[in-house]
């Protein structure tokens, strides 16, 4: 029994200490005082299975594929085979370490002056309003649907369900995404092009522009029909989606995506 005991108070002893290093560690992220070696290292600690793969320049030209500058989703797609994956129902969620280097890796080769200060973990979402409460959804691997966004609570209908203004990320062209793009391992770069969408920014004429959410926000799922989605912008230049019916805790969050 004293055994048992000491050894509770030894595995509690351990959590706090390993809790508290994450919380450093994740605070020296975002006010950006880290090594990025030393980053990638504490993520193939928190996750050994994940391979990932340290840039420490762009890609050469010769490393690409001929003529890549112009690739579409669907080129990008086709190079690095994700058919296979996008139809592996058992894919893991994504872990904070993957979320930790896709944000390092945007930041290396988008945008250097983007801050991912939201007190918020990306497993979590981000910050839903000014009280940081996390959106009303949390993710889950479902043995036949895979992995989504389910409803953490009871959503009413026209209730924002995911801002994606000021949490989202965007490309400032295609050129930008595609260079990201190919600065990751080849499962996360089939999950990015998976997951990026575009919208227009300003009016039906407007420029669209490349979106991606590095959070559990990009596991929300398009569904099958109009009677399966539940979830929807209300314009073409919306930054929110919205719940287009009543949905009960622990439903499937589901939209239509449109890729062009």
């Amino acid at each position: 029994m004293a055994t048992n005991g000491i050894r509770r108070r030894t595995g509690r002893k351990a959590a706090l200490h390993l809790a508290m290093y994450v919380l450093c560690l994740l605070s020296a992220y975002v006010l950006g005082f880290y090594s990025r070696n030393f980053l990638l290292e504490f993520a193939k600690a928190l996750d050994p299975t994940v391979e990932f793969t340290l840039q420490t320049t762009k890609k050469s030209s010769s490393s690409l594929p001929e003529r890549w500058e112009r690739y579409s989703f669907d080129q990008i797609y086709d190079h690095y085979e994700c058919k296979a994956q996008a139809e592996d129902k058992s894919k893991p969620i994504p872990s904070l370490a993957q979320w930790l280097f896709l944000r390092k890796q945007y930041k290396e080769f988008v945008d250097d002056t983007i801050s991912f200060d939201d007190p918020i973990p990306p497993t979590m979402g981000y910050s839903y309003d000014e009280s940081h409460n996390t959106p009303p959804f949390y993710a889950k691997l479902d043995p036949e649907r895979g992995r989504g966004l389910y409803a953490s609570r009871n959503i009413k209908r026209l209730e924002v369900v995911h801002h994606w203004s000021g949490h989202d990320v965007t490309f400032p062209d295609a050129y930008a995404f595609r260079q990201f793009v190919y600065s990751l391992p080849k499962r996360m770069a089939c999950d990015v092009v998976d997951w990026a969408w575009s919208r227009k920014i300003s009016g039906d004429n407007g420029p669209e522009v490349i979106c991606l959410s590095i959070n559990i926000a990009s596991l929300m799922n398009s569904g099958d029909g109009p009677g399966e989605v539940n979830v929807s912008i209300n314009s073409s230049t919306s930054d929110s989606f919205f719940a287009t019916r009543d949905i009960v805790k622990d439903e499937e969050i589901l939209t239509h995506f449109i890729r062009t």
